[in-house]
């Protein structure tokens, strides 16, 4: 969504910059890749060349079945495809061939994304299994911190569009956190500053360092009468952002 507000409000210099902010990228590493509709590389992320052993220059334009699947698998990922360019997407636990040869166990979520083409293709996120049953209760306690934490929470994606909200940050929006799954801030609550959130955002991502104590001002649906100002944190996880308001 277009929106009118101006980010020349966000200093040059960056904001209370507190180091590298990969905590859940380092304890469980996500491997993303994104292929066209005929399922040839187009991405490759930084992560998936650590799990998996391919630089991206040895994978983009490459069909990545015969790569990274193993052969007696090759039909089942041509059904899988299929259902994914269909509209569907697909959870299970699959084989992918490390570049040396040996197969890595790994849990995917692979999910429909358009192509530079006009078509649809994949878009794949993988972690260990091993990794994720090592994880187990770790990502218990992050539930429940999202769940119980009076703090406003909130994962958004690369496109900086909500993956989940807790329901402080919903009942501080006065948006069901339901209604904030796939929209970006400007959608949601379009009488704040999301454009210069935002920006701070787009920041986060592309240096890994968190920033804390950005202030958030304006209006939501919670409150539309009264201007409020929020101090909001972001830092950047493997794939996804995790932002806070209090």
């Amino acid at each position: 969504m277009d929106t009118h507000e101006s980010a020349s409000d966000v200093p040059d210099q960056p904001l209370s910059a507190v180091g590298y902010a990969g905590v859940l990228r380092d304890l469980l590493p996500m491997a993303l890749w994104r292929a066209d509709a005929q399922g040839r590389i187009m991405e490759w992320s930084l992560a998936a060349q650590d799990l998996l052993g391919y630089a991206r220059e040895q994978l983009l334009g490459r069909y990545g079945t015969p790569v990274l699947v193993p052969e007696s698998n090759w039909e089942l990922a041509d059904q899988l495809m299929q259902q994914v360019k269909a509209g569907e997407a697909v959870v299970g636990t699959v084989p992918v061939r490390h570049r040396d040869g040996h197969l890595v166990p790994m849990e995917m979520w692979i999910c429909p994304a358009p192509d530079p083409q006009g078509g649809t293709g994949i878009l794949a996120i993988a972690v260990e299994t091993s990794a994720v049953l090592g994880m187990r209760d770790s990502l218990a306690a992050l539930d429940g911190l999202l769940t119980q934490s009076p703090i406003g929470l909130a994962m958004l994606g690369p496109d900086l569009r909500f993956l989940r909200v807790n329901e402080a940050l919903a009942r501080m929006n006065g948006v069901s956190a339901a209604e904030h799954l796939g929209k970006r801030l400007a959608e949601v609550a379009p009488e704040v500053n999301a454009a210069a959130l935002e920006t701070v955002m787009r920041r986060v991502l592309d240096s890994g360092e968190a920033v804390v104590d950005v202030r958030r001002t304006g209006r939501t649906p919670a409150d539309p009468g009264h201007d409020r100002t929020w101090s909001c944190s972001t830092l950047r996880c493997s794939t996804a952002m995790a932002a806070g308001w209090d």
